[in-house]
């Protein structure tokens, strides 16, 4: 039988630096395959109760509505569309809001 030669010390370290970075971007690859799945999980639902949201429009603006637990939910783009409208827009949108929640 012969024996095999031993690894040198410069090929030790090279292997041992080789496979963390290996690990570290496999790692990495997990995370980021975890926080995608979260994320899809998550899309459109309520933050309270976790049920599917609709999109509702009133008066130009759209709104996330949960029709289990009553939530309204805005996104940023939607909460800016409604900072830009006319103050009677915003003011009569919320009454029409809470008309559909109370009523």
């Amino acid at each position: 039988m012969t024996e095999r030669p031993r690894p040198s010390r410069n090929e030790e370290e090279y292997f041992t630096l080789r496979e963390a970075e290996l690990i570290k971007t496999r790692h990495r690859e997990a995370q980021e395959a975890r926080r995608r799945a979260d994320r899809e999980a998550h899309f459109m639902k309520c933050p309270r109760c976790g049920v599917d949201l609709d999109t509702d429009t009133i008066h130009t603006v759209s709104a996330n509505r949960c029709q289990e637990c009553g939530g309204i939910w805005f996104d940023a783009e939607q909460a800016e569309s409604l900072l830009r409208s006319e103050k009677g827009t915003a003011l009569s949108l919320f009454k029409s809001l809470l008309r559909g929640v109370g009523g």
